[in-house]
């Protein structure tokens, strides 16, 4: 019986020493370094591509159709879109062309204004 207590107590401790190792390994690489939106997006604002458009009409998103685009420096492929019908109110979309996915609409960014003109 001792033996039978002195194999689990070894099998605690090596299971408890396994996660004291692997538990600040995997937090270490699920953080990303954060990145501040006009880091994310950076500028300059362009007019939107006929291929982002494409993506809009297939949604059926009417609300932009006065748009300028940022394609994202981390995600490969998306655009942040600002959107307005009277150059007064904005809203933020996300679109992923070659998915065909459209977030929004938002609020625009903090730390990132819709253009001084259109």
């Amino acid at each position: 019986m001792h033996k039978n207590q002195h194999g689990r107590l070894s099998l605690s401790f090596r299971c408890g020493l396994i996660l004291s190792v692997i538990t600040p390994l995997a937090a270490a690489a699920s953080a990303q370094p954060k990145f501040s939106p006009s880091q994310q997006y950076p500028g300059p604002w362009l007019e939107i591509t006929q291929e982002v458009r494409d993506v809009l009409v297939l949604h059926k998103i009417s609300a932009c159709n006065e748009a300028v685009e940022r394609q994202s420096s981390r995600i490969e492929g998306e655009y942040l879109l600002y959107c307005t019908q009277d150059e007064k109110h904005w809203t933020r979309w996300h679109v992923q062309p070659a998915t065909h996915k459209v977030r929004g609409p938002n609020k625009p960014l903090e730390g990132i204004s819709p253009p001084d003109s259109y």
